[in-house]
């Protein structure tokens, strides 16, 4: 609740800075304080044993931190000033939606059980000590690997998102306060075409961990889970939206609504087909 709260004053904070002109600082000294809290309780979380993706609400905790760790890397490095009006509210929208289904996760082989998980996948989690090679750590590998991903994808929506504000401010001739707050457009758009083919990146060394492990502990069943067909429809759409940059040339608007479209399959995926179609997946 603490990180909620932080998160949505921050976002609030940059919200009210892009509407009056007014300074960010503590906007962005606040959300930089709330992930620090935020990367202290998973931390502690991960130290004692709970281990974050074995519950919807452990993944959205992690997801959480990781987009906002890349979030503040990008304003800094960029000088995206405004990105954090776009990239917390999404954040906060997750951490009060997944708190509204169900209280805070458990961990462990006992956590497994309780959440509906697999045995497969407990007994995984269970074995980290077992020596087996294809045990929890590669489900720890595999997991972060693509929630990392999903981090990359929603930091280019909201890249996207700013992208086409702007440009449509800049085709009406018509300009907010807005518009002296968002970068160039060719920034923006390189920024996210930078972002999705690091989450192309990732996605695909997710693909393949998964793989790796799955084979071992699930046959050939994992083949068919809802949640591994769900993900190589996201990375065939976003392989094909590489490429039509690349070789059709496609950027600046038609770029960022595809992005919208992408990230809108890769929320389908995380929050519908995991928790609903899929036995072995709750990330």
């Amino acid at each position: 609740m603490a990180v909620t709260l932080g998160y949505l004053a921050a976002a609030g904070g940059y919200a009210w800075a892009l509407g009056s002109l007014a300074r960010d600082a503590a906007a962005r000294w606040l959300a930089r304080v709330t992930w620090a809290v935020h990367t202290g309780l998973l931390a502690v979380a991960v130290a004692t044993g709970h281990v974050p993706f074995l519950s919807p609400q452990g993944s959205v905790f992690f997801l959480g931190w990781g987009w906002v760790l890349n979030g503040l890397v990008l304003e800094s490095l960029l000088g995206l000033r405004a990105l954090g009006a776009f990239m917390l509210p999404p954040v906060v929208a997750l951490l009060v939606l997944v708190a509204a289904v169900g209280g805070p996760g458990r961990a462990g082989a006992v956590a497994a059980a309780d959440e509906g998980l697999p045995a497969a996948s407990a007994a995984a989690v269970a074995g980290v000590g077992g020596g087996d090679p294809f045990g929890a750590p590669w489900i720890w590998l595999h997991a972060i690997i693509a929630l990392l991903s999903y981090c990359a994808f929603g930091l280019a929506s909201a890249l996207a998102a700013m992208y086409l504000l702007q440009e449509r401010q800049l085709r009406s001739k018509v300009f907010s306060r807005l518009y002296r707050h968002l970068p160039a457009l060719e920034e923006m758009d390189r920024a996210c075409w930078w972002l999705i083919g690091s989450g192309f990146a990732l996605l695909t060394l997710a693909l393949a961990s998964g793989t790796l492990s799955a084979g071992q502990l699930w046959d050939d069943r994992w083949a068919s889970d809802g949640k591994v067909i769900a993900s190589l429809a996201a990375w065939l759409f976003y392989g094909l939206l590489l490429t039509l940059r690349a070789v059709a040339g496609w950027r600046g608007r038609r770029l960022a609504y595809l992005s919208l479209v992408g990230f809108a399959v890769i929320l389908f995926n995380y929050l519908v087909v995991g928790p609903h179609w899929s036995t072995r997946h709750v990330f």
